[in-house]
C-alpha cells in the first residue's frame, strides 16, 4: 500500500581519485677528488646512478619526501689492470602540492619511480672528476573518498530498480619499515675482493597470511653482485628470505590482502681478514612493505526509479566502485642485440637491463587487458681480444600486453629477475632480460546509480483515458522495466498479468498492460 510518506536510503561507498602522474626531476651535481689509494684516471667505463626515496609525509595537502641518489663510476687506471669503482651518494629534499581533489581524499597511497634521466662523467683532472646528471621522480598517486548513493525509496507510489553489488567498504593501509641485515661469503674457489663494482636487489613477496589478528609476509631479497679482483670479473648471488609482522588495527581473517616491497637503501660493508684479503660482504638492506587490506560488503544499490502517479527526476552518475583486490603475475622476455663496431670481443663478464620510463594504457578494442610500454636500458662488460674492457649500452623499447584491465591503476612495479646473454658475433652481444611484474591491484567496476531524487509531489502525471488494460506489442529483448516506465504501471503488475518469468522478452509477443496506481 502506497502512502503519502516518503524515504530515500542512502548507502556510503568508497569512490576512487586518480589523478594524472606527476614528474619531478632533481638536478645532480658533484665535484670528486679520488682518494690517494684511487690510481689516476684514465677512462670512463660506465657511469650511472641509483635513486630511491626513504621518506615520505603528507601535510596539509603538500606530499614532503626525501630521495637519495646513489652515483657509480667505473673506470680503468692508465696501468690497466682491475676495474675502478667509485661511489658517492647525495641527499635531497622535495615537495609537491596536490590536486584539490586528491588532497581532500580520506585516504591517499604514492608509488614512486626514481630513475636516472642523464648521468655525464667528466675527468677533470687524473685526480678530479666532474659529474652532472639528472634524476626524474615519477609520482603515481590516488585515493579514496566517501560518497553517498541511494540504495532505494519508498512511498509516492514509487518502482524501484536495484543493482546487488558487492564493493569495497573498508580499506586499511600501513608501512612497515625493517633492515634486512645478512652476509656474502666469497668461496675460496673465487678470487678476494678489491672493489664491487654493481650490486642489484630484487624483492618478492612470497606469502601473506592473517594470524590472531596481524598481518605475517614472508618474501626473499635475490641480491647479485659483481665485484672487481686481481685480474678478473666476478658474480656474487644469493637469495635472502624474511618474515615480518605487520600490525594493523581492524584487521580480521575474511579481509584479503595486497603486499609491496620496495627498497630504500642499500649498505655493503667489505670486511677483511686475517691477511688482509676481503672475503667478507655485510649487506644491510631497508626495505619498506606497503599493506594494503579490504572489507568488502554487498548490498542493492539504486539504478532507476520512477513514479506511477507524480513527476520523478532521478540523477544518476557513472560511479566506479572498489573490487576485491586482483593478483597478477606475469613474465616476458626481451630480445635486444648490441654491438660495438671495429672491435672483437672475446669475453662477457656480465650483462644487465633496466627498465625505465613504464607507462600503463588500455589494450586496443580487439584485446583485453592493460598495455604496458617501456624502455630497457641494457649494459653488457665485456673484453676484446686484447682483453681491454669495455661497456656496451643500449636502449631497447618494448610493449607488454597484461591480461587484467589495470590501466589509469597504480600497478605492481616492473623488475628484471634475470639477464642472459650470449656473443651472437664478433662485434656483438644479444642479451634476453627477463621481466617480472607480480603484487596486487585494487580492480574498479562503473556501475550507473541514482545519486539524487527529485519528486514532485505537489503535481500528477497527465491523466490518461481510464482503462482496467492496455495492450501492447513487445519487442524480442524489450525491458520490462522500461515498457512499465513507459506506461508508468508496476513491473511485478506487467509480469503477472501475462505470466511472463524473465525481465527480458525473449520473442515478439502481444502484452496486456494493466492501469496501477
Amino acid at each position: 500500500m502506497q502512502t503519502n510518506e516518503w524515504t530515500v536510503r542512502r548507502e556510503a561507498v568508497y569512490t576512487p581519485v586518480q589523478v594524472p602522474e606527476t614528474v619531478q626531476e632533481q638536478s645532480v651535481e658533484l665535484d670528486y677528488v679520488l682518494p690517494d689509494y684511487f690510481p689516476d684516471f684514465f677512462r670512463l667505463l660506465h657511469c650511472t646512478a641509483d635513486a630511491w626515496i626513504t621518506e615520505q609525509e603528507l601535510t596539509d595537502g603538500t606530499l614532503h619526501y626525501t630521495v637519495k641518489v646513489r652515483m657509480h663510476v667505473l673506470y680503468c687506471g692508465e696501468q690497466g689492470g682491475s676495474v675502478q669503482a667509485v661511489t658517492q651518494q647525495l641527499t635531497y629534499r622535495k615537495q609537491l602540492a596536490l590536486p584539490a581533489e586528491l588532497a581532500a581524499a580520506e585516504q591517499t597511497v604514492f608509488r614512486f619511480t626514481a630513475e636516472p634521466s642523464y648521468m655525464n662523467c667528466r675527468a677533470v683532472s687524473h685526480r678530479r672528476i666532474d659529474l652532472r646528471g639528472a634524476i626524474r621522480i615519477r609520482i603515481q598517486a590516488a585515493g579514496e573518498s566517501r560518497r553517498e548513493v541511494i540504495s532505494g525509496a519508498e512511498g509516492l507510489h514509487v518502482q524501484c530498480r536495484t543493482e546487488t553489488v558487492r564493493y569495497i567498504s573498508q580499506i586499511l593501509r600501513t608501512q612497515k619499515r625493517f633492515v634486512l641485515s645478512e652476509d656474502f661469503q666469497i668461496a675460496e674457489s673465487q678470487p678476494a675482493l678489491l672493489s664491487v663494482l654493481r650490486d642489484q636487489v630484487v624483492l618478492s613477496v612470497t606469502e601473506t597470511r592473517i594470524v590472531a589478528g596481524k598481518l605475517v609476509v614472508k618474501g626473499e631479497a635475490a641480491v647479485t653482485l659483481l665485484y672487481g679482483a686481481e685480474n678478473s670479473i666476478e658474480p656474487l648471488t644469493a637469495v635472502f628470505p624474511f618474515s615480518q609482522i605487520v600490525e594493523q588495527e581492524g584487521l580480521s581473517d575474511e579481509m584479503p590482502c595486497a603486499v609491496t616491497a620496495a627498497l630504500t637503501d642499500i649498505l655493503l660493508t667489505p670486511e677483511s681478514e686475517n691477511d688482509g684479503n676481503i672475503r667478507l660482504i655485510h649487506c644491510d638492506l631497508q626495505i619498506t612493505l606497503q599493506c594494503e587490506a579490504a572489507r568488502s560488503t554487498e548490498a542493492a544499490l539504486l539504478r532507476d526509479l520512477y513514479s506511477t502517479v507524480h513527476p520523478v527526476t532521478p540523477e544518476t552518475a557513472e560511479i566506479s566502485l572498489f573490487d576485491a583486490p586482483a593478483a597478477i603475475s606475469e613474465t616476458m622476455t626481451v630480445k635486444a642485440v648490441l654491438n660495438q663496431p671495429d672491435t672483437v670481443l672475446t669475453k662477457v663478464y656480465a650483462a644487465w637491463a633496466e627498465p625505465s620510463d613504464i607507462r600503463s594504457a588500455a589494450a586496443p578494442e580487439d584485446a583485453e587487458g592493460t598495455l604496458l610500454t617501456g624502455t630497457l636500458h641494457c649494459c653488457v662488460l665485456a673484453a676484446d681480444e686484447e682483453n681491454r674492457l669495455m661497456m656496451l649500452e643500449q636502449d631497447a623499447p618494448f610493449t607488454w600486453t597484461l591480461p587484467v584491465p589495470a590501466a589509469g591503476q597504480i600497478l605492481p612495479p616492473v623488475t628484471v629477475r634475470n639477464c642472459g646473454y650470449t656473443l651472437s658475433g664478433p662485434d656483438s652481444v644479444t642479451v634476453q632480460p627477463e621481466l617480472r611484474i607480480s603484487g596486487s591491484i585494487m580492480r574498479q567496476t562503473p556501475h550507473r546509480l541514482v545519486t539524487e531524487i527529485a519528486i514532485d509531489r505537489e503535481s500528477r502525471l497527465p491523466a490518461e483515458e481510464d482503462y482496467a488494460l492496455r495492450l501492447y506489442f513487445g519487442q524480442p529483448e524489450e525491458s520490462l522495466w522500461e515498457i512499465a516506465k513507459r506506461y508508468h504501471t508496476a513491473p511485478e503488475a506487467v509480469r503477472e498479468e501475462n505470466a511472463l518469468a524473465d525481465d527480458v522478452l525473449r520473442s515478439a509477443q502481444m502484452l496486456l498492460i494493466p492501469n496501477v496506481k
